[in-house]
């Protein structure tokens, strides 16, 4: 059970740092995008990231990335002196700790619940949608004739297109590796609108946009319960809709008039979830299609500052030794003679002399024990003994059986390779 706890809680721990990375991630983003005229395409992959870190928290370890920063800020922990009085009792501490353990458990649970139902979900809607699209009938040949026109013009593969005879959900696509656009029976006897629609729909294509949704899926599955994945996943939408708005116009003869008018229709569909625009985003993509054309494509300038962002963004936290900063490991000869006072049972072969072997077995087995040690001062010495460094990490060629006598900093702990 503790051990299932301890499990529990770096799971949690996890969880909660990939919510911390992102979140700080997104206020940087919100900053660079807030007041700006960056275009569509480039907000859209600037949000695409920040999902991805809230997704993926774990990622090679790279110089001035968020998270080395982030890590520099908090500084790093470093031995101190480590004090040990007598034990009070062999496995006192069990006791203690299985409350703790018990409520990370719980917490775990929990979560794991929202997880699986956030996944769920989508699932469902997913394959309800494919069922849909798979049994509605091919597009009429002028509709696909259209749809053909404009894939040769905007150099796109050109899908298969049906229609839905309904009147509540507006044109989207279906599916991953083979997209299917769904439309309206009613709108493909408008040549005009039609025309907006599917320039609209291949560039969701073109984009790859399907894959982003898996990613947001992702994110939004592990953080359920933290409003700003919900808050991010919203502004990726709008900039990715713009984007695509901005694209269709500037890759094909559509007037802006008949695009916004198509806009308009399809914010006012029931399900606007698949349609063309949400109503909450509705002003903002006409407003964006009737003034200045915006820019769709990314410069090669815009590429390289991407890649920056991506390397700033996703990056991983470098070690202290990475950083130039060793850590004091607090292994001595008067450090063995203090924990054999302090706790025989440390001294495994009864030799009298507590080798590092010895010490780093012992603290491993009362951190296994004590999944939440206590913070209070009661009990000061199991806490500092669950806390400090020993220097167990450092380099197995060092040898870990050496007697205290041999285990000096400065020979096992601060080697050029690093030891903690």
């Amino acid at each position: 059970m503790i051990e299932l706890g301890a499990q529990a809680k770096a799971l949690l721990g996890a969880v909660g740092m990939a919510a911390l990375h992102g979140t700080a991630l997104a206020l940087v983003a919100f900053v660079l995008t807030r007041g700006t005229r960056l275009r569509p395409a480039w907000q859209a992959a600037v949000w695409l990231v920040v999902l991805v870190k809230f997704a993926v928290p774990y990622a090679p370890a790279l110089p001035w990335s968020l998270a080395d920063l982030l890590a520099m800020l908090r500084g790093e922990a470093t031995g101190g002196t480590l004090v040990l009085a007598p034990a009070t009792g062999a496995r006192a501490p069990v006791a203690v700790s299985m409350a703790p353990a018990l409520g990370w458990l719980a917490l775990a649970s929990i979560w794991l619940t929202g997880v699986i139902y956030v996944i769920q979900r989508a699932v469902r809607a997913e394959l309800s949608a494919r069922r849909t699209a798979h049994a509605a009938p091919v597009a009429p040949m002028a509709a696909l004739a259209v749809l053909d026109q404009l894939a040769a013009e905007l150099r796109v593969g050109a899908p298969r297109l049906v229609t839905v005879d309904t009147t509540t959900a507006g044109p989207h696509v279906v599916g991953v590796l083979r997209p299917v656009i769904v439309i309206p029976m009613a709108l493909a006897a408008e040549p005009t609108l039609l025309r907006a629609a599917l320039a609209h729909e291949l560039a969701h294509v073109r984009r790859r946009d399907a894959v982003a949704r898996i990613i947001q899926l992702a994110a939004l599955a592990l953080l359920w319960f933290w409003p700003v994945v919900r808050l991010v996943n919203r502004r990726l939408e709008l900039a990715r809709e713009q984007a695509c708005d901005a694209w269709a116009l500037e890759a094909s003869a559509i007037e802006r008039p008949a695009y916004a008018r198509l806009l308009v229709r399809m914010a006012q569909l029931p399900a606007f979830a698949n349609a063309l625009a949400a109503p909450r985003a509705l002003d903002a993509r006409v407003t964006a299609v009737l003034g200045p054309a915006a820019r769709a494509r990314l410069t090669p300038l815009h590429r390289l500052a991407l890649v920056a962002w991506i390397v700033l963004a996703l990056g991983g936290a470098r070690t202290a030794q990475a950083r130039g900063k060793a850590e004091v490991c607090v292994y001595s000869p008067e450090l063995a003679e203090a924990l054999i006072e302090a706790h025989p049972a440390a001294d495994r072969d009864g030799d009298g002399v507590v080798t590092r072997e010895e010490a780093c077995d012992f603290q491993a087995e009362m951190r296994r024990l004590v999944v939440d040690p206590p913070a209070d001062a009661e009990l000061p010495p199991l806490q500092s003994l669950l806390a400090e460094p020993l220097c167990c990490n450092c380099d197995e060629s060092l040898g870990r059986s050496s007697a205290p006598e041999t285990m000096s900093l400065e020979s096992q702990c601060f080697r050029d390779e690093g030891a903690y």
